[in-house]
């Protein structure tokens, strides 16, 4: 058992969560290591000079991939590269965890190692230590442990990475704290109920039809407002799309194995065992029965194939947009306005061969290479008979607008100067070659983009300050007590409107948790009117007419509660802030490009 153990965990793949938001994975013999790498070729990339190498990187990916296909099943090329992604990341964030540790001054002693294996045994390990429940035998375990034949090497070393992340999750954890007032006010929040009538104020009432802000006021808006439209870095590539698709080699071959098909089992008279072998249809689970089946439930060529045939009968191919159908009518049956059909079906899905992608692949790898040599894309994808396209810019991470999600393309277009020619990128749908033609760096959006959206804002604070106007006359003249409340929505010609029971974070139908016009009636003093509240599109004016706050005993019992959410939220927070900050600071070099 210590043998399959030890050579078990030298594989595996092990998470640890520091407080809950960084996803740390420590690879057995990763062996990152700092130094100079000008002699290393094809390095995946570099983290504060830390090389990292294809061995490394396809380390973690093959072990992702495996991981998720114990899940899920196999992988489309945009599954594999969502995962290349995730590789990358968890190498800058083992790297850059590490780095923390070790400013940090975090080490691991002998005695910490001992106490970790003897009370904190990692899963990896209690899984060989099971009773005939499936639990944990800690007994067992113990024995082992204390086996002096045993050899624990592996799992000590195991240990001695886990621990300092261990030490770093309570370090961060520690410098955050929450206080009495935090609790006080969130139970408060979440338990207050109150009932409150109210004088609205809508934004939509206000006539604005005057006002139209000047190039001054838009200008001016403009220069205090910078971070509002900063806009990301971006990149614009031109690019040959080959699509992969059947050729008609492909259907002719698929038709021939459809024909020989039927007439095997219309001399074996046994069509469900064809099924069996050879449907990709779900039904093929079923021996490819149906079921009773309307006329829009299957393409109209296999209803109309299955509708000519007696019960028995085989059908020839069936031809459809995603391949080929034989079908064999089981019963026909007449149910008010429309027929329905119970057949067996045999699906085979036309796709490109092996012999198709190869002879595509070869058309792209020769678009590459003379545009390469050329640098003009364009005149090597007319040589070829093909036409580029030129995508709109598009963020580092998000999907090139016209051809989708392709990290392998956004990866080139980050990570190469303009002009250069990518390498073939393909997936099961299509062979890229691209050409970046620019990339813009992180900057404010010019202000002839963004003129029209400013004169809406600007008109709508118009709205909000002639609606604050109005609301704060209206509280001047409740003297902002709730006695002349009714006295002066009377006068004023305003009507008052009530809610129903609501708390912060249930608030009143049609306003979202936390709302502006809740917390203000949680904050009002008994008898006071509020001040102007604006939430959502509305102003309001709010006077609390019934409230019942949680006593002692209720704040008593659920305070842990929310003592513990707000903390977990808290760590959240400042864990996220904490790692932005380190990442922030760091170099990384992202060198994989449309390689890996």
């Amino acid at each position: 058992m210590m043998k399959q153990m030890r050579e078990n965990t030298k594989i595996i793949l092990w998470v640890v969560v520091v407080a809950f938001v960084i996803t740390i994975f420590a690879v057995w013999g990763l062996d990152l290591q700092s130094g100079d790498s000008r002699h290393q070729q094809n390095l995946v990339g570099r983290v504060n000079g830390v090389a990292v190498t294809p061995q490394q990187y396809q380390t973690i990916y093959t072990q992702l991939s495996q991981q998720f296909r114990n899940q899920s099943g196999d992988l489309t090329a945009a599954q594999q590269e969502m995962i290349r992604d995730q590789a990358w990341q968890n190498i800058v964030s083992n790297i850059l965890t590490n780095e923390q540790i070790k400013k940090l001054g975090i080490t691991v002693t002998d005695a910490e190692v001992l106490n970790f294996l003897k009370n904190s045994p990692p899963p990896e390990v209690q899984q060989y230590f099971k009773d005939k429940n499936g639990n944990f035998d800690y007994a067992a375990y113990q024995a082992a442990l204390n086996n002096p034949d045993a050899d624990w090497t592996e799992v000590e070393n195991l240990a001695r990475q886990r621990i300092p992340m261990v030490k770093l999750n309570h370090y961060l954890m520690s410098q955050v704290h929450v206080s009495a007032t935090e609790v006080r006010q969130r139970f408060a929040e979440q338990n207050t109920k109150m009932v409150a009538r109210y004088v609205e104020f809508p934004l939509a009432a206000e006539d604005v039809s005057g006002y139209t802000p000047s190039d001054d006021e838009v200008k001016a808006y403009y220069d205090s407002h910078q971070d509002q439209f900063k806009d990301v870095a971006k990149a614009t590539v031109e690019y040959v799309r080959i699509p992969v698709t059947p050729s008609q080699a492909d259907h002719d071959e698929l038709m021939q194995l459809a024909e020989g098909i039927r007439n095997d089992a219309e001399k074996s008279g046994d069509f469900a065992s064809q099924v069996s072998t050879y449907s990709e249809a779900q039904t093929a689970k079923v021996g490819g029965e149906t079921g009773l089946l309307g006329p829009t439930q299957r393409d109209p060529a296999v209803i109309a194939a299955a509708d000519a045939l007696k019960p028995g009968e085989i059908s020839p191919p069936v031809v459809t947009a995603d391949g080929i159908y034989l079908v064999q009518l089981i019963e026909k049956k007449k149910e008010k306005t429309e027929t329905k059909y119970n057949m067996r079906e045999l699906f085979l899905k036309l796709a490109a061969s092996t012999t198709t992608q190869d002879t595509l692949m070869a058309s792209a790898r020769a678009v590459q290479e003379s545009a390469a040599a050329s640098g003009d894309l364009e005149a090597a994808a007319k040589a070829h008979g093909l036409e580029t396209v030129t995508s709109p810019p598009f963020a580092e991470g998000f999907p090139v607008p016209g051809l989708g999600y392709y990290p392998a393309v956004s990866r080139f277009a980050f990570s190469s100067d303009a002009g250069a020619i990518s390498s073939v990128i393909n997936d099961e749908h299509n062979y890229l070659v691209c050409r970046l033609k620019e990339r813009t760096p992180a900057q404010a959006r010019p202000l002839d983009q963004v003129t029209e959206a400013i004169k809406q804002t600007l008109i709508h604070d118009r709205k909000v300050t002639l609606a604050m106007r109005k609301a704060d006359g209206f509280v001047q003249m409740t003297t902002g007590t709730n006695a002349s409340f009714d006295a002066a929505a009377a006068k004023m010609g305003y009507k008052i409107a009530k809610t129903d029971s609501f708390t912060v974070a249930q608030p009143p139908s049609g306003m979202m948790p936390n709302a502006p016009f809740a917390l203000a009636a949680l904050a009002l003093t008994p008898d006071a009117v509020s001040r102007p509240v604006e939430s959502g599109n509305s102003v309001y004016v709010i006077d609390v007419t019934g409230r019942h706050d949680p006593d002692q005993a209720a704040f008593n019992a659920g305070a842990g509660k929310v003592r513990d959410d707000l903390y977990r939220q808290k760590v959240q927070e400042y864990v996220g802030y904490w790692y932005d900050n380190v990442k922030d600071k760091s170099k990384i070099e992202d060198l994989r490009g449309t390689a890996y």
